[in-house]
């Protein structure tokens, strides 16, 4: 991997995707130059015991060597097809983020299982489905971690710890460009046979050994090994090992099936944490400065013991099971060591000493991933600042060269949030098409973006906590036989009660009222907007309304005007998508009805 500090995100992810392209040929020849050898050392080794029968010392050096040499073939063979896979993941990985950068999100993870129209806000914002702000910021290695990510999106106020150490953690992360490659790409290799969404507890505490097969263990192997010893002495044993081998395996054959759930359980769930060995010892290792980073690398460990170490005794039990899925090695293996009970053991004790310790690392990972996540996004995206929090809390929000992050940079028209604060309320007028939806959804999503620590698309930025509640989609449900109007109504109506408790929010609306005629319409926005201006909550409200805009004039201290244009010049109707002070002059509907040949 590269660590030259000043490197471009394209620059780094190209690379990387260079570099494990070229290691996956090599490893390619090399996985199937040892499958070639570890197949002739097998046959080898039973021509060897076929030729040698009849001299029963000679016989047994032969297997002996050829199974030491067999199974190191096999380690090298699993380390090879391990590495291989690694490489497959960080050349996904970087793939996948300079995918990220062109914004070609299809086919990315757009969290389509969060999208909720009935949000306060992430249904209006598009923050998951396809071509989703999810898609886009997600880059997480764990379930745990993709979820917490979608949680904090979506409930900002369970983030642990405040948005300041979050800045600082982010940003610490952004620089190790190759701890968050590894992360991501050790997240792809650990989810392969699995959605990766999953979060159930495996069963293996719950299966248990029986008294037979824990003494099979120690009989079938010691026996073997005496009259092997006697064999070389001299001895003529050679029926007695036939014998002790065939029952041995038979033995073993016994609990085939129960240790293949076993496996099946502890792979499917635990594999998570036990590949992450080599990262959490990176964690631990490493000298990070931000204060949540370094109180999530004490987290880590278990009685003086730490995580990686102890993961790691997992991993290699884990690999030991897989070789029962290789049918000379199970063989060879049960006959010799009752290697699937012998291992299943294991696997057990490790669970019942440690397993109370899984949700406390897999939270820790979580956390770690989630915050990755995020300065992955920071280092794809230079030219987004990090938001200044406003601990006075006079600012709820205000902004310049303000843009939407789903829109490419060089396309992007960006404008100016003029401070709202605690009773301040800005109303945008303009014609159809001319920018306000999109800028009623850039202003959300920073806002959001500030509140989980991250950057945002803008040259400055200042935000106070507050909740953000939004009303730009509001659908009617069939279901609960709501209409459209009774569904704004509602949601208007958490607007006012959650505000008239006190709560501090912020809020986006676009439209009020769109479901009756203009008169009542014009009348309860008036008085909306009036009510609402002489709260805890400072807002923006898009509208066609003009009449919207005279409340500027009944509260210039509160209330304040800007709008999009049109310029209609002969048949061709203009947009600049630039935010200006004042009410909206010109509209187009009837323009575009003539010109499309409706009237």
């Amino acid at each position: 991997m590269f660590k030259d500090e000043t490197i471009t995100p394209t620059e780094y992810y190209t690379r990387t995707q260079n570099s494990s392209a070229a290691e996956i040929s090599r490893l390619l020849r090399r996985v199937a130059t040892v499958s070639w050898i570890r197949l002739a050392v097998a046959i080898a080794t039973i021509m060897g015991i076929w030729w040698l029968w009849g001299d029963t010392r000679m016989a047994i050096c032969v297997a002996a060597s050829g199974i030491i040499v067999f199974l190191l073939l096999v380690k090298l063979h699993d380390k090879l097809f391990s590495d291989m896979e690694m490489q497959k993941s960080l050349n996904r990985v970087a793939g996948d983020n300079l995918r990220r950068m062109r914004l070609d999100l299809d086919g990315m993870d757009g969290g389509d299982e969060y999208i909720d129209p009935r949000h306060t806000y992430s249904y209006d914002l598009d923050l998951f489905g396809r071509r989703s702000v999810f898609s886009l910021i997600n880059s997480t290695a764990t379930p745990g971690g993709r979820e917490l990510l979608a949680r904090n999106m979506t409930d900002t106020t369970g983030i642990v710890g405040d948005i300041e150490q979050r800045q600082q953690a982010i940003k610490e992360l952004s620089h190790l460009h190759d701890f968050r490659t590894r992360l991501q790409a050790l997240g792809l290799t650990a989810s392969n046979g699995n959605d990766g969404k999953g979060n159930d507890r495996p069963m293996a505490g719950k299966i248990k050994l029986q008294r037979w097969q824990h003494v099979a263990i120690y009989l079938f192997p010691t026996a073997l090994a005496l009259l092997i010893v006697l064999a070389v002495m001299g001895l003529d044993v050679a029926i007695y090992i036939e014998t002790v081998a065939i029952v041995s395996i038979l033995t073993a054959s016994i609990g085939s099936k129960q240790i293949g759930v076993l496996h099946s359980e502890v792979e499917k769930i635990v594999s998570r944490i036990s590949i992450y060995h080599n990262l959490l010892n990176e964690i631990e290792q490493r000298q990070f400065t931000s204060p949540m980073l370094k109180q999530l690398q004490r987290d880590l460990g278990c009685g003086g013991e730490k995580a990686s170490a102890i993961s790691h005794k997992l991993s290699k039990l884990l690999n030991n099971l897989d070789q029962r899925y290789n049918w000379l090695s199970y063989i060879l293996l049960n006959t010799l060591l009752q290697w699937d009970y012998l291992q299943a053991r294991n696997v057990v004790r490790w669970m019942q000493r440690y397993s109370s310790k899984l949700d406390e690392w897999e939270a820790v990972l979580s956390r770690i991933d989630e915050l990755c996540s995020l300065a992955t996004f920071t280092f794809c995206n230079p030219c987004y600042t990090f938001p200044s929090i406003d601990r006075d809390g006079k600012i709820i929000i205000e902004a310049k060269q303000l843009g939407h992050p789903l829109i490419p940079a060089g396309k992007c028209v960006c404008n100016e949030v003029s401070t709202l604060s605690a009773g301040n309320f800005m109303v945008v007028t303009g014609a159809n098409m001319a920018g306000k939806s999109t800028y009623l959804r850039t202003v959300g999503v920073n806002y959001l973006l500030a509140l989980i620590g991250a950057p945002v698309f803008a040259s400055e930025m200042t935000v106070g906590v507050a909740a953000l509640f939004t009303g730009l989609r509001t659908t009617d449900s069939l279901n609960d036989n709501e209409s459209y109007f009774f569904a704004e109504l509602r949601r208007l109506q958490l607007i006012v009660d959650r505000a008239a408790k006190g709560e501090r929010m912020l809020i986006i609306l676009d439209e009020i009222l769109k479901g009756t005629n203009s008169t009542d319409k014009q009348k309860g926005s008036l008085a909306l907007v009036s009510k609402l201006s002489g709260m805890n909550v400072a807002g923006i409200i898009a509208t066609h309304d003009l009449v919207l805009g005279t409340l500027a004039d009944r509260f210039p201290d509160r209330i304040f005007n800007r709008c999009f244009e049109a310029e209609i010049d002969g048949d061709t109707l203009k947009f600049d998508y630039i935010l200006h002070p004042g009410i909206a002059q010109n509209l187009n509907a009837y323009f575009l009805m003539q010109h499309m040949g409706i009237v």
